[in-house]
């Protein structure tokens, strides 16, 4: 299909012209009332601005979304009340997820209205369940269209990282109800379209219907690149790709107009999800010192130390989000590989086991979405042990996990392969197959805690080993629960349980600290990060960006803005950046104009 304005070749079922977004529809005369945006003959909302045209009553339209939003999980719901008075006209950046059924008008024709209802009932079901899983909230139904919103009410530092999870997540379920559909539907898809912005945040009712207020047409754009998607993708903004692209695979479409837009967008694909997710911390180029944490890198070394001698350890390092507490022990492993100095240790008469070198490290860790997904830090400790990522063929997996168990069981390989291969999702098939299936639930999970406390107490044996818990305030309870037992480890062989957490005592993390207090005090070290001092935080300005003639009041204005927290102050500088506001200029770093705020 040719554009009539510029004469590019589209697919069949796009509505717009994907270079210069102009319908594709047979003019119809109908024009939006809000935005005055021409329409094709079947719109029953404004691809612009979404205003509702015709089709669904605003009583069933209302019915259906209140529907959805009673299907919210109550622990979604409950925090939504918990914080829609503290938010109602506030200003918040969100990431806007729209999705929409292709060729809704024509499918609608073939059917029954009652079927057809049913049909979007069942694809908005299915859409909801998704997005729910990533603590979105459904803000509108729009036509058969279905608005989200990542990041209000709810607020979560990863929010456009879970609106693509979700979209993928919704893509995935939808090929599967087509396959349902097969017969009474023929090729049933959606198209989904992403965008980073900013909305006012309106009145949220106890039902959760939720009133917004759209600035810089954030919510336009989404509906503009679900227009532009191929059906069955997933189509992002540049601002939204900016924030993800060290999660997601992602293929850059290049330029698209866009209605309204004076600039045309640059606009992405998602492909997958990256096998060996990027840290997005810091600024390209540049690598971050380490300051202000001479105290706590002791403790930690110390603790290292003692591991080396053979002595089992549990660390316990506690911080808000973004104070180091990954930054600490990354440092810790660079200083481990350089030996750090033993001279404390000799000198109490301890043989020395290890040399630091040559301590195993491995790290699990928690997602913030992750808290149903059973077991999950702990499947990813073992992929570590394995030298795997969670992307790697089934195939290649299963025949590491049998080598790496048959290396240190031997004969008695069969207590513990079948069910770590049951956690990993393996197929093993035969007796091993056998084995899990003639156990009741219960007494599975019990096999299983004992074969994960098994396998890490004879890598330990073999090597000394470090495990590494991440974002433990995140985990799944029954990662919390091996790693309960796990702590118990540490009396027996010479085996580090690093615990990285905020303090949120509400979480079942707090309980396993609690236990490490009371139960290990005998080896059990905290470590709490503080925020950074001014004289910290002006070294790690110094030592991160020359910049040549930085003014005194811009300074000010990152050290106050940063507040003491190394990542915030990472941010700024990020933010700087990339506005242009400052620019390289070899080794060193130039103000391009006057900084008055960091808006």
């Amino acid at each position: 299909m040719n554009c009539q304005k510029c004469d590019t070749a589209n697919p069949e079922e796009a509505r717009f012209c994907l270079n210069c977004g102009a319908s594709l529809e047979a003019p119809s005369g109908l024009n939006c009332p809000s935005c005055g945006t021409e329409l094709p003959p079947h719109a029953r909302y404004c691809y612009s601005c979404g205003t509702e045209l015709e089709g669904v009553s605003n009583t069933e339209r209302e019915s259906s979304l209140r529907a959805l939003q009673d299907a919210a999980p109550q622990g979604l719901q409950e925090k939504v009340r918990a914080v829609r008075e503290e938010i109602e006209g506030e200003r918040k950046p969100v990431t806007i997820l729209f999705a929409d059924i292709v060729g809704s008008t024509t499918i609608a024709e073939q059917l029954d209205p009652e079927e057809w209802r049913e049909i979007v009932s069942g694809a908005h079901q299915r859409v909801g369940e998704a997005i729910y899983r990533y603590e979105g909230t459904i803000a509108q139904l729009l036509g058969d269209g279905l608005l989200a919103f990542f990041g209000a009410p709810i607020t979560h530092e990863d929010d456009p990282v879970r609106a693509v999870h979700a979209a993928l997540g919704i893509q995935t379920s939808i090929q599967a109800y087509r396959r349902e559909l097969e017969g009474v539907v023929d090729n049933f898809q959606m198209r989904i379209g992403i965008n980073t912005g900013l909305v006012v945040i309106g009145d949220i009712g106890t039902d959760l219907h939720m009133e917004y207020l759209a600035l810089g047409d954030a919510v336009n754009i989404a509906a503009r690149l679900q227009s532009a998607a191929q059906p069955g993708k997933v189509l992002l903004s540049q601002d939204s790709a900016r924030l993800v692209s060290s999660q997601f695979e992602l293929k850059d479409l290049g330029e698209i107009s866009a209605k309204g837009k004076a600039e045309p967008l640059q606009v992405f694909q998602v492909e997958s999800v990256k096998a060996e997710p990027e840290g997005r911390r810091g600024i390209q180029g540049l690598r971050s010192p380490h300051v202000g944490r001479e105290s706590e890198l002791g403790l930690l070394e110390s603790a290292l130390a003692s591991l080396c001698r053979g002595h089992g350890q549990v660390v316990i390092v506690l911080g808000e989000a973004g104070i180091g507490k990954s930054r600490l022990v990354e440092e810790a492993q660079a200083q481990a590989a350089h030996e750090f100095d033993m001279t404390e240790g000799e000198l109490q008469g301890d043989s020395l086991l290890v040399p630091p070198s040559a301590l195993r490290w491995l790290e699990g860790r928690s997602l913030s979405y992750g808290g149903s997904l059973s077991f999950w830090a702990i499947t990813q400790l073992l992929l570590a042990d394995l030298g795997l990522s969670e992307g790697a063929p089934e195939l290649k997996i299963k025949v590491a996990l049998r080598r790496r168990i048959s290396g240190l069981f031997g004969d008695e390989h069969a207590e513990v392969l079948p069910f770590l291969a049951g956690l990993l999702g393996l197929k093993l098939g035969g007796e091993a197959q056998e084995v899990i299936q003639s156990l009741d639930g219960e007494a599975l999970r019990r096999k299983t805690l004992k074969a994960i406390s098994a396998y890490f107490s004879r890598v330990a044996q073999g090597q000394p080993s470090v495990l590494v818990f991440d974002d433990l305030h995140w985990a799944d309870p029954s990662s919390l629960e091996a790693l309960g037992q796990l702590l118990a480890l540490t009396d027996r062989v010479p085996l580090m349980v690093l615990c990285l957490m905020r303090v949120e005592r509400e979480h079942g993390s707090w309980g396993v600290k609690l236990q490490a207090e009371t139960d290990y005090a005998h080896r059990t070290t905290q470590i709490e990060l503080k925020r950074l001092s001014n004289s910290a935080s002006g070294q790690l300005l110094d030592q991160l960006l020359e910049v040549s003639g930085l003014p005194e009041d811009v300074r000010r204005l990152v050290m106050a803005r940063s507040e003491g927290n190394p990542f915030y102050l990472e941010e700024l500088i990020r933010h700087l950046v990339e506005r242009g506001l400052i620019v390289r200029e070899g080794d060193t770093w130039r103000a391009m104009q006057e900084i008055t705020e960091m808006g």
